[in-house]
């Protein structure tokens, strides 16, 4: 009977640290997602000061890592947006922000699922380790 409880344990000792493994990985996305979420607002806040530009404006524009080129600025409400699949399209940046927006809803409700998967596998480790005490 003793070897029996000593196997149960064991697996209940196993299957608490698969939990905690999935805790660690929910927890590593949680986080990958809310830099996400702050890098889609700063670009947000860029522009949105990117069409207070006058035209015609000097600026250096990237062309390769830690690379400027200097260019006029001729058009300050269009921008060209990679819309997937390297396929790029001219977007208005009411329109730009509009995808940035609906970008961060897609990201927000992922979010509240993984937020809601690490509740569920928190309240599994408890009852694991209330059954081994």
């Amino acid at each position: 009977m003793q070897k029996q409880s000593n196997e149960d344990i064991q697996k209940r000792y196993l299957e608490l640290q698969i939990i905690i493994q999935q805790i660690n990985q929910i927890q590593q996305q949680i986080t990958t997602l809310n830099n996400q979420i702050i890098e889609l607002n700063e670009l947000k806040k860029g522009i949105n000061s990117f069409k207070d530009i006058k035209e015609n404006t000097e600026s250096f524009i990237p062309v390769g890592f830690n690379l400027f080129a200097k260019a006029k600025i001729q058009e300050t409400n269009e921008l060209l947006v990679n819309v997937g699949s390297n396929i790029f399209v001219m977007k208005t940046t009411e329109e730009t922000v509009s995808l940035i927006n609906s970008q961060v809803e897609q990201i927000d409700l992922i979010l509240r699922e993984l937020e809601d998967k690490l509740m569920q596998l928190e309240r599994e480790g408890e009852s694991i380790q209330s059954e081994m005490k």
